[in-house]
């Protein structure tokens, strides 16, 4: 089984137009944002991830370089941030869809993209659109002045346990037996 994201174009209306419009990300490691990180970044147009990787790839070669390894540590080392792009590509890509007006509606669990579809538009005329909950209202009428607050901690003495008496977890003193 799968978890799949589910974005929708915001402020549009549930119309079969519409329909063709929502996006389904599938989450999971992505063995292509792995092996081909920068040609991936490039495709999926994530300026700023490819500038990100780009850096610290150079980086990783001079540091390398002036350590005095040979060009294949530089090309080792790489393998890091890759992993990291390869972990982290659903989420790069959802990110960017929020920046372009989208907004993520669902998750949906199924074993491939069809049922999901399926699963997710069963209901989805029948729901109404995702809005932002409103901010709840201020309080300004308070019960007492804030000169006149109670203390954040209450005053009160622990008390003694005499002989006989236990104050703990433990039924009879000295521990559990």
């Amino acid at each position: 089984m799968a978890t799949f994201l589910v974005f929708e174009p915001a402020g549009s209306e549930r119309t079969q137009e519409n329909a063709e419009r929502v996006i389904f990300l599938r989450e999971r490691f992505s063995p292509w944002a792995f092996i081909f990180t920068p040609f991936w970044l490039l495709r999926h147009r994530l300026w700023l991830g490819f500038a990100l990787w780009l850096a610290v790839f150079v980086a990783i070669s001079l540091i390398g370089s002036a350590l005095g390894f040979g060009p294949y540590a530089g090309i080792a080392a790489s393998f890091f941030p890759a992993l990291v792009f390869g972990l982290e590509a659903t989420s790069l890509q959802a990110r960017k869809l929020v920046k372009k007006g989208y907004r993520e509606v669902a998750a949906v669990i199924a074993d491939d993209i069809e049922t999901a579809e399926r699963r997710y538009f069963e209901t989805w005329r029948n729901r109404a659109p995702v809005t932002a909950p409103a901010a709840p209202p201020v309080k300004t009428d308070y019960p007492y002045p804030p000169h006149a607050a109670p203390p954040g901690e209450p005053r009160t003495q622990m008390a003694a346990g005499g002989e006989n008496q236990v104050v703990g977890l433990f039924p009879t003193p000295g521990g559990p037996r």
